[in-house]
């Protein structure tokens, strides 16, 4: 189901990205990915088998996801997912110090191991190249602070790699809390309402803009 319709949507996603010369098509395979392997995670579970919340309440939405609406979602202005990019000036500290991130994660993991490795190494080289090419436009697409964004281009590629092995269960839903937003997200996709879909992301536009405007504020 990820793959299927890739090439189609890296057309539909040209027009949103926000920076001239941006290629949509690695971002919109990432985002397609990321909701093929969740919706077959989903159809695979047996009943009674824990999945995080988000997938639990929406059983039904994401087991049921047509391969249009993966390619419809996949088409979003921003990385549908959050890999961590906000952590990525910790990741050099951990780097310079050989200390590793004992980070505790209480909710259970929305990927397998290896998938959640393989989508992380691979995002997190998209968004070291987004963050040397374009940095405002990786802010945007990741939701991520500029300084977060320099961090990220400041890193190796063996940083990248290890900050992949390291933190690869953190990654999840963007907004991964907010089970009414995906519910409607979903249900929109799937009926295959693109007006509304169009402006649910832009609304989600505006939520990366404001948590980065809320990082940026200083401290009182």
């Amino acid at each position: 189901m990820a793959i299927r319709g890739v090439s189609q949507t890296r057309e539909e996603a040209r027009h949103w990205l926000p920076s001239q010369g941006v290629d949509p098509g690695p971002l919109a395979e990432l985002n397609s990915e990321c909701l093929g392997q969740l919706a077959m995670r989903v159809a695979e579970s047996e009943c009674g088998v824990a999945l995080p919340p988000l997938l639990e309440t929406l059983r039904a939405q994401w087991a049921d996801m047509p391969a249009h609406a993966v390619r419809r979602l996949s088409g979003a202005p921003f990385s549908l997912f959050d890999a961590g990019f906000a952590f990525a000036p910790r990741w050099l500290e951990l780097r310079s110090c050989g200390v590793h991130d004992a980070s505790l994660r209480a909710a259970p993991a929305y990927f397998e191991p290896f998938v959640a490795r393989s989508i992380t190494r691979r995002m997190l080289v998209y968004g070291w190249h987004l963050a040397r090419s374009r940095p405002r436009a990786a802010c945007l697409v990741f939701g991520a602070t500029i300084g977060a964004v320099e961090s990220l281009a400041a890193c190796s590629l063996a940083a990248l790699e290890a900050a992949a092995e390291r933190n690869a269960d953190a990654l999840r839903p963007r907004w991964a809390t907010q089970v009414g937003f995906w519910r409607e997200l979903l249900a929109t996709a799937s009926a295959g309402a693109d007006r509304r879909l169009h402006e649910l992301l832009l609304g989600g536009i505006q939520r990366l803009a404001a948590d980065t405007l809320a990082a940026h504020a200083p401290d009182r």
